[in-house]
């Protein structure tokens, strides 16, 4: 059996790098996931029996820290590189404009998740029978929950939007 070296993969297509991220990311997921499920999931908490305390949570927790880490690290990069090679004649592509597209995007992102976080709710919540008093992070989580509520919101119209032909109607009764 052949080994793979690092050179092999830097001549791999980007779909095959990409696919086999994928299948070491379910692989891991199914792993991790499966074990906590399998592996001590009916251990009675000790202060309180009537709740479980499954002994690989934190195992989970850390698998899903290292991801969202990963994820954003990645995000960042890519951003990083996408600005350093940008070439201004993708600006408009097809006669979309598709830089000012992106800068409208993300400063409508920002915008929301400044908005929400503002107005969101510092009402205090029961956790499993406790007070959860923590204003930033119940600001947070409504932050994160309505940014996306109100994005999904936009993207449905966006599409809707598009599939009516509205658009280029009034394109053709303009000429």
């Amino acid at each position: 059996m052949k080994r793979l070296s690092l050179k092999d993969i830097k001549g791999w297509k980007t779909e095959k790098k990409s696919t086999a991220v994928l299948y070491i990311l379910v692989t891991l997921t199914v792993l991790v996931f499966g074990a906590f499920f399998f592996i001590g999931f009916d251990t009675p908490y000790e202060e309180d029996p009537t709740f479980n305390a499954p002994m690989l949570t934190d195992a989970v927790l850390i698998f899903i820290y290292l991801l969202i880490i990963l994820a954003s690290a990645l995000a960042v990069i890519a951003i990083v590189r996408g600005i350093k090679t940008r070439d201004r004649s993708a600006d408009v592509i097809n006669n979309i404009p598709a830089t000012r597209i992106m800068f409208c995007t993300f400063g409508l992102l920002v915008a929301c998740m400044a908005i929400t976080l503002l107005l969101g709710s510092s009402e205090p919540v029961m956790v499993n029978g406790i007070k959860y008093i923590d204003t930033f992070w119940l600001k947070a989580t409504d932050m994160f929950i309505n940014t996306m509520i109100i994005l999904l919101v936009i993207a449905i119209c966006g599409v809707a939007f598009g599939l009516s032909g509205y658009n280029r109607k009034i394109k053709l009764k303009k000429k």
